[in-house]
């Protein structure tokens, strides 16, 4: 347990800020009204990995897959002082992100793009992000696929995983590695990614990855032959 920490050592922008953004993304519909109040805490568990790059390094770029209302991308881009891409393919969340981005005073190193995250992935950001975040973006197998084009060497992508079963006691489960057929090494080393281990905080389960190897330029491949055909995991029926 000796690459996990208990939180961010500082606080970048008021969580008040960040509150009231999250509740005008429930508000717009882009969030649950849980999730928004929820986010904050749970977006901050991201943070408690210790082979995470300083959070007040402004060189590193992180890539968050799938934003939508906020959730993790834009509380941890108040929360560090990198420069964040927070990815997301409906034109309506993007008009959101963005004025959230405004409102928050952050436009200086944080952009919103409107695209899908196979696109992105294969476009100016590859092999240059230091972390990607992903919260219920897709499979572990796709999503996996999407963010391992992005990392630079020794890259971290960082994951939020599904609560763990009440049937055993989470600290359990995480003391023996978590759910790794999740995120099988076998899979993984398709895409040049291995399996750091999980973590838990505030009940809530994450999991780290990083790039050690390079990621085959025929990843990723689109989302329909990515369901299709899994690297790992059941097969679409």
């Amino acid at each position: 347990m000796g690459r996990f920490r208990d939180g961010p050592t500082s606080q970048i922008a008021s969580m008040k800020s960040i509150e009231e953004v999250l509740d005008a993304a429930a508000a717009e519909g882009h969030l649950t009204s849980g999730a928004a109040m929820d986010g904050p805490s749970h977006s901050t568990g991201f943070l408690a990995f210790s082979e995470l790059p300083d959070l007040t390094e402004p060189t590193v770029l992180a890539v968050d897959l799938g934003t939508g209302g906020g959730i993790p991308g834009l509380v941890l881009a108040s929360r560090t002082l990198w420069h964040w891409s927070l990815v997301d393919r409906s034109e309506t969340r993007t008009a959101f992100l963005r004025w959230a981005v405004r409102s928050l005073g952050l436009e200086d190193r944080v952009e919103v793009i409107l695209s899908d995250a196979v696109e992105v992935a294969r476009g100016a950001l590859r092999s240059k992000a230091g972390v990607v975040t992903a919260r219920g973006f897709a499979s572990p197998a796709s999503t996996a696929e999407c963010a391992a084009p992005l990392l630079e060497e020794g890259g971290l992508l960082m994951v939020s995983e599904p609560p763990i079963s009440s049937e055993q006691p989470a600290e359990r489960v995480l003391e023996a590695g978590g759910v790794p057929w999740r995120w099988p090494a076998e899979g993984l080393s398709q895409l040049g990614v291995e399996d750091l281990g999980g973590w838990l905080m505030d009940g809530a389960t994450y999991r780290a990855l990083r790039r050690i190897g390079m990621c085959p330029e025929r990843f990723p491949r689109r989302f329909v032959r990515q369901i299709d055909e899994p690297l790992f995991g059941e097969r679409r029926r």
